[in-house]
Parts: structure tokens; C-alpha cells; sequence
């Protein structure tokens, strides 16, 4: 009679049903089976919680690149109404002297309305440029708040994707095992640890 150690092996003896040597130790098929299905679940498992690991990680570096992104867009916002400014200062400066050289005075009807609508066009156009600086601002903002939100979810499908390896595991474990009973395995045997002398 075979006799299991603690591992589930057995020491076979002559007449060996699986065709190996006459005598050694060999492991009990249900035992092996188990060892297998577990061995794979696991590893189904842990590449479940890696491919969602990898998807927020890569989600993550989008969000970080987009913020950058939204920065950069109001940086040179910034630049360009600081430069649409200066422009319009030295619009303005070029009215003032012109009318000065033809002798008028800078405060008089005509060049007030004409300084005056300088002075307003270029103050638009540098609220503009800090509108449309804001806009892509909020685009990259979004984008970023977007992918951090679909990192948190994939990460969280990696760990749903982990449980629902481990319980399929299971439950094929759990089949293989109940068709191995009833069939009586290999050998006839039902378990690794029922076999005693």
C-alpha cells in the first residue's frame, strides 16, 4: 500500500501505474492538478493587477505631461499679453509724437479718440491672448483630471480582474477535484492524505 508524505507524495511500489520506475516517489494526480490550477490562477492573478498597475502608471505620466502642458499654455499666454502690451505702448507713443510733430497737442479731440481706440484695441487683444491661453490651459486640465480618472479605474479592473481569476480558479479546481472523485482518478485514490498503510 502507498503511504503520502506531507507534500502528497508517494512512495510507489512495484507495478507502477503511471509506467515510471518500478519504485520512487511521485506525486498524487489530484495533488498535482491542484498544484497546477493554483500555480496558474495565481500567475492570471498577478498579471491582472500588473496590466492594471501599468495602465494607471502610464495614465498617471499623461496626467503629469498634460499639467505641464496646461502650464506651458499659460506661460506663454502671459508672454504674448506681455508683448501685445508693449506693443500697444509703443503704438500709442508713436501717435503721441507724430501729433506733436505736426504741431497739434497730444490732448486734443481727434488724437484723444484716436489714442483712446488704440489703447482699447490692444488692451482686447491682450485680454485675448490671455483667454485663449486659459482655454488650452483647461483643455490640457481636463485631459489630465480625465486620465487620472481612467488610471484609478483601470488600476481598480486590474484588482476586479485578480478576485475573478482566483474565484474561476478556484471553482475549476473544485470541478476537476469533484470529477476526479467521481471517477476515482487515476488510481482510485481521492485524496493525497487518506492513502495510509
Amino acid at each position: 500500500m502507498a503511504r503520502a508524505d506531507k507534500y502528497g507524495m508517494f512512495e510507489i511500489p512495484v507495478g507502477d501505474p503511471f509506467g515510471g520506475p518500478a519504485y520512487g516517489k511521485r506525486q498524487d494526480p489530484m495533488t498535482a492538478m491542484m498544484v497546477a490550477t493554483g500555480v496558474s490562477t495565481a500567475m492570471g492573478a498577478l498579471s491582472a493587477i500588473q496590466q492594471g498597475r501599468a495602465a494607471r502608471a502610464a495614465a498617471d505620466f499623461n496626467a503629469t505631461i498634460s499639467t505641464q502642458n496646461a502650464e506651458i499654455a499659460r506661460s506663454d499666454a502671459a508672454a504674448q499679453a506681455a508683448q501685445i502690451e508693449r506693443e500697444n505702448t509703443l503704438r500709442l507713443g508713436s501717435i503721441r509724437a507724430a501729433q506733436g510733430r505736426s504741431g497739434g497737442a497730444a490732448g486734443e479731440g481727434s488724437v484723444l479718440d484716436v489714442l483712446g481706440d488704440v489703447a482699447a484695441q490692444g488692451e482686447l487683444e491682450r485680454q485675448y491672448a490671455v483667454y485663449q491661453g486659459e482655454q488650452r490651459a483647461r483643455g490640457f486640465t481636463n485631459t489630465a483630471a480625465l486620465d487620472r480618472a481612467s488610471g484609478r479605474q483601470a488600476e481598480r479592473q486590474g484588482f476586479m480582474r485578480a478576485g475573478a481569476e482566483l474565484l474561476a480558479g478556484g471553482a475549476r479546481a473544485y470541478g476537476s477535484a469533484s470529477r476526479l472523485q467521481r471517477t476515482g482518478g487515476a488510481t482510485g485514490w481521492t485524496s493525497g492524505y487518506d492513502l495510509m498503510d
